[in-house]
């Protein structure tokens, strides 16, 4: 049923018969198709995916959240270093600050995820509190330099009216990659709430960071792409950009508060 619904509807559109009786005739067997053809690639998936579930890799990674959130921190940092670099390698080819600026934030938040993966406990070990809380709060003073290299980005993006450029089509790949960060982050962050882990906390805030500064580039790409009087383009970069370093520094210096109180009473406890 899908395939043929899906032949005569290439053939309805092809053709120019959008609003004749047979369309309105294959409409509804259309939708009862995906309908159902979206039930049944469900059904198939469940059994599927509790087949991949038996792999050991699989189901350790199910299993253990602190290697789920290494391994996750592992790929960020790879996506972040290669893409840091080729700004790097911009900004001396063409002489370009903008270029330069995003290269270091990069490179810093490949640094902030280097000392998360490096101090990230063993789940089968028992967590020691203390090495994690100064990890949290060595993290949140990482965090509140990134967010100073973001704010120098922002001035620059506000004064200059500069932004991302994707060619064609690539702007809603983008688009959609915004928002899966965006997405995920929000999901792990309530995921994981229940370990009470200042290191995955710590990870956490970077990974729903590094969410908000690719939606603030998606907004400065759609700006440029899709037009907009200069006034409306300044203003509304400027209150986005405003909001993501404010929500940054208030993640970064609420790790800090929250960590050396907590270390505090322990050293009072330990006493």
């Amino acid at each position: 049923m899908v395939v043929v619904s899906a032949a005569a509807l290439i053939f309805l559109f092809r053709n120019g018969y959008e609003e004749t009786p047979v369309a309105y005739a294959v409409y509804p067997v259309s939708f009862y198709g995906l309908v159902a053809g979206t039930a049944a690639v469900i059904r198939m998936g469940r059994g599927a995916w509790a087949r991949v579930c038996t792999i050991p890799l699989v189901e350790h990674w199910r299993r253990d959240a602190y290697w789920r959130v290494r391994m996750g921190l592992a790929v960020s940092l790879l996506v972040n270093l290669c893409y840091g670099g080729l700004r790097v390698v911009g900004a001396v080819l063409y002489s370009s600050f903008w270029e330069g600026a995003l290269g270091g934030y990069y490179l810093l938040l490949c640094a902030v995820r280097i000392f998360l993966i490096r101090r990230m406990p063993v789940s089968s070990a028992p967590p020691d509190r203390r090495k994690e809380l100064r990890t949290c709060r060595c993290a949140g003073w990482l965090l509140i330099g990134l967010d100073l290299t973001l704010v120098g980005i922002s001035v620059q993006i506000v004064q200059d009216g500069q932004g991302y450029e994707y060619p064609g089509t690539l702007i809603y790949g983008a688009a959609a990659y915004s928002f899966y960060c965006l997405t995920m982050a929000i999901i792990n962050g309530v995921r994981y709430r229940k370990f009470h882990s200042p290191v995955l906390s710590a990870a956490k805030a970077v990974s729903l960071t590094t969410a908000l500064v690719s939606i603030f580039s998606l907004e400065t790409a759609m700006l440029s792409q899709f037009g907009g009087g200069a006034r409306f383009r300044f203003w509304m970069t400027a209150a986005t950009a405003a909001a993501v370093c404010v929500l940054v520094l208030l993640f970064a210096a609420q790790m800090v508060y929250r960590s050396g109180r907590r270390l505090k009473q322990l050293e009072e406890e330990r006493a």
